[in-house]
């Protein structure tokens, strides 16, 4: 079987994330509120392992810098929509409206990464790049994963 490319566990990800999205939505704030913790850390161990990785191997390349540059953007203003979340106090009546907002603009970088930086990033990266960046990545990710489960479960 043939390792996973860094494409490979970008989409599992988004994927993921995109879930963790979905079940919050649905659920009631109460509920939400609980499994809000789950999302941050996914979130944020899928965003600063990938900044660290795929976008710091990006920005050396020209014809992607520029994407690079506005994704690192929109993760920031997604950091920040997620503390907004976080700080609102229990049975606020902006909630649902945060988190909707959250979600698209989550679901929005997903998109706009897939169909822009990750084309070009496709162009300048050869099979084998990919690969090496996806052990690099997943290394990665697991450490921020370790580094934020005592975040995640302390609350």
């Amino acid at each position: 079987m043939s390792q996973p490319t860094i494409w490979d566990l970008l989409e599992r990800d988004h994927e993921a994330v995109g879930a963790q999205l979905a079940k919050l939505q649905a659920a009631p704030e109460a509920a939400a509120r609980g499994l809000l913790p789950r999302l941050v850390c996914e979130l944020t161990a899928h965003a600063r392992a990938k900044e660290a990785v795929l976008y710091g191997h990006l920005l050396h390349d020209e014809r992607a810098r520029s994407r690079v540059v506005e994704a690192l953007e929109e993760l920031e203003r997604i950091r920040a929509a997620l503390n907004d979340l976080e700080l609102l106090p229990a049975g606020d009546e902006k909630w649902p409206v945060r988190l909707a907002a959250l979600a698209d603009a989550v679901r929005n970088h997903f998109r706009v990464e897939k169909t822009e930086l990750l084309a070009i990033a496709r162009q300048a990266l050869s099979e084998v790049q990919a690969t090496e960046l996806a052990v690099s990545y997943l290394a990665e990710r697991t450490r921020i994963t370790a580094d934020l489960s005592c975040f995640a479960e302390s609350r």
